[in-house]
């Protein structure tokens, strides 16, 4: 372990594993703090709801900039709790049954060579309430499924019509991941997740110095 050249209260290990958990390789150095938070992030979740659902995804910059603000990750998540309260609220309503879902989240904002940041974001959900993402194609109609709900909650955050989100929200390759406690493959999914999110911890296209935070996670 060594401590970060730019940010001295970071201490940044450069192996292939962390307490024993692997990590995605060729990304390295990783924040030690980070990795440590993702963990108990995940763990926190699993411990209260047994199953879950994380959703992975990134948010990015409209280019003409005029969103620049390092409150607008806390605005997209405020907006997407309150759409998930409002869905619980509707279904109470008729008479569907609700299974509630604190909303945790892990995130992370970049810059490389783009003009603008992006943000990688991973949500962990109650997996009994919410266990698909939904189609997120153009044209999908559908206003109730988890997929619309991030994008409508990230053009909330910007301040723009929901319909002008175009490309601002990007859905990765295996954006999908179920833990169950229960099942024989429960620590595999456990570990298999945290490796995707160490990437989370890696230390390049960070930035310190400017007063934003870079990185975040929920804290209850």
């Amino acid at each position: 372990m060594y401590r970060h050249p730019h940010n001295p209260n970071l201490t940044l290990i450069d192996e292939s594993e962390w307490n024993g958990l692997p990590l995605l390789p060729r990304h390295g150095p990783y924040i030690d703090s980070y990795l440590a938070r993702i963990w108990d992030t995940v763990k926190r979740t699993v411990e209260q709801y047994r199953r879950v659902t994380a959703i992975r995804f990134d948010l990015r910059m409209p280019d003409d900039g005029l969103y620049l603000d390092s409150a607008v990750i806390s605005r997209f998540i405020e907006s997407l709790k309150a759409k998930l309260v409002a869905a619980e609220q509707r279904k109470a309503r008729q008479g569907i049954r609700v299974h509630p879902t604190i909303l945790r989240t892990i995130w992370v904002r970049e810059q490389k060579s783009s003009h603008h940041p992006h943000y990688h974001v991973c949500i962990l959900l109650n997996g009994d309430a919410y266990c698909h993402l939904g189609f997120f194609g153009a044209g999908q109609g559908d206003r109730s499924n988890m997929a619309t709900r991030i994008q409508e909650a990230w053009a909330s955050a910007l301040g723009i019509p929901p319909g002008q989100f175009g490309g601002l929200v990007h859905f990765p390759p295996n954006r999908v991941y179920r833990i169950d406690a229960n099942s024989d493959q429960f620590l595999p999914q456990m570990v298999n997740l945290f490796t995707r999110l160490s990437y989370f911890a890696k230390v390049g296209t960070k930035q310190y110095g400017t007063g934003d935070n870079c990185f975040g996670c929920s804290r209850r």
